[in-house]
């Protein structure tokens, strides 16, 4: 038994032996039919507008490679082959004869495997010094001339290579605007704001061009826009009807305001980095588009910059209530103290804040201005000042234009990048405008901005959805 295995040690040996002899030059040619393939790639990109040469040249050449390595293993060199090819180099075949003999008790047989062990060593010295091919020297020579090949169609790009790369950077810049909406989506917990960003995702997906997407993002803001603008309408009627402590919206809808808020904000900021990269590419979008990117993103910064306002006069108007309650009292109690032999009083309350007075006598009050207000210096309580100001809940101010009623001029050149020179806020003098009715002044609104979305040049269906929006505020 230790006789056989020693013969299959040797055996062994040559077989790997034998396996690399056969490996390595074809090896080489797949290396050489490789870099062949990927050179007719790029060399193909320079003639046409092919996309993602770069990546498809190494996926071919790194295919092409493993697909000879996995032939190679297949068409491996097995034992049995071995065993012949080193059996050639015994002086009279013994590798063979004695590994074909199974009863080594025989005295023939044995004194065989006896002789094969004892050539084993001379033989697997010659089948070493056999004539082996392993290099392929033309072969390497076509590997270098194909690097050096590839190397130049690599350095320098033609135009067709050019337009290929921005192509790739185009649709990268696609790919981060899809995933961004899918961030969004996720981010988002109503329903019915989740279905109108899978709508939008699933369009996306369908687009190619970068500016079909932009202009789809834009599309699906303005009608998020509309939605919230509904949701405020119902929210502000609802508090005139029945008093600033009511909201007017379910909890689901005001979680959906909320939201919409957001999702706005966050679509404008991308439909502006997505221009932005694509500026950067040479890809200018067109001029309606850049126009409608631009009012979005200021009608949001506009409605940021407003809220903060209000937060801020609210805070205040409080303060100056506050102290207008305080001084109130103080003059009530001085006045009683004056008027006490008399027995009459008279009283003036104006301005926002309210005020009371206790005393002998009569009293009386009067207010006028916005707000509420009451006041008095005598017995009793002062009257209330005006609450609501004068005219019916259905009519608006329309201002009168300042500087004559010449048409207006509007300005279609591009929008540059820039920061303001100065702003300045706070009360500013207007010119008294005109009352009219609501219902008189709600259809001159419409067609402005109707002829204003027809200059922006608006998809069909945004038009449908303004249209709609002003027949249903019409319509209450």
């Amino acid at each position: 038994m230790d006789r056989r295995r020693s013969l299959k040690q040797f055996i062994n040996r040559a077989k790997r032996s034998l396996n690399l002899e056969h490996s390595l030059p074809k090896l080489q040619y797949g290396i050489l039919l490789a870099f062949f393939l990927s050179a007719a790639i790029l060399l193909v990109s320079r003639l046409f507008v092919f996309p993602y040469y770069r990546n498809v040249a190494i996926y071919v050449g790194i295919g092409t490679i493993v697909a000879f390595v996995l032939s190679i293993w297949w068409r491996r060199v097995q034992e049995k082959e071995a065993m012949h090819h080193l059996d050639s180099f015994y002086p009279h075949n013994e590798l063979v004869t004695a590994l074909s003999l199974g009863d080594e008790s025989n005295p023939l047989v044995g004194s065989i495997l006896q002789k094969a062990v004892k050539e084993s060593s001379a033989a697997f010295e010659r089948f070493k010094k056999r004539d082996k091919v392993l290099w392929k020297p033309k072969v390497l020579v076509g590997i270098v001339l194909v690097l050096i090949a590839m190397g130049a169609l690599s350095i320098f790009p033609s135009a067709t290579q050019q337009q290929a790369l921005v192509i790739e950077k185009e649709q990268d810049v696609l790919k981060d605007l899809e995933k961004e909406v899918t961030k969004l989506e996720d981010k988002t917990k109503t329903k019915e704001t989740k279905k109108q960003l899978q709508e939008l995702q699933n369009k996306l997906d369908e687009l190619e061009t970068s500016e079909e997407a932009l202009r789809e993002v834009v599309k699906k803001q303005k009608e998020l826009k509309l939605q919230e603008q509904k949701l405020k309408e119902k929210q502000e009627l609802a508090k005139q009807d029945s008093g600033e402590g009511m909201d007017g919206l379910t909890a689901e809808e005001q979680k959906q305001l909320e939201e919409l808020m957001e999702l706005q904000k966050e679509l404008a900021n991308t439909a502006n980095s997505t221009q932005t990269a694509l500026s950067k590419l040479g890809k200018p979008i067109s001029f309606d588009l850049q126009n409608a990117i631009a009012s979005e993103l200021g009608s949001e910064s506009a409605e940021n910059s407003s809220e903060n306002e209000q937060s801020d006069s609210s805070s205040e108007d409080e303060v100056e209530q506050n102290d207008s309650d305080g001084n109130n009292q103080e003059n009530s109690q001085g006045n009683n103290n004056g008027s006490g032999q008399n027995g009459q009083g008279q009283g003036n309350g104006t301005g926002n804040g309210s005020g009371q007075g206790n005393g002998s006598g009569s009293g009386s009050g009067q207010g006028t201005g916005t707000g509420t207000g009451t006041g008095g210096t005598g017995q009793g309580k002062g009257g209330n000042g005006a609450g609501l100001g004068q005219g019916g809940r259905d009519l608006l101010s329309i201002p009168n234009r300042v500087g004559g009623n010449q048409d207006t001029t509007v300005d279609g050149g591009p929008l540059g990048d820039g920061t303001a020179v100065g702003e300045q806020k706070g009360p500013v003098p207007v010119t008294k405008g005109t009352i009219r009715p609501y219902e008189e002044v709600v259809g001159d609104y419409k067609d402005s901005y109707l002829k204003s979305s027809d200059r922006m040049q608006l998809p069909k269906d945004l038009q449908d959805i303004v249209q709609s929006y002003f027949s249903s505020i019409e319509s209450e």
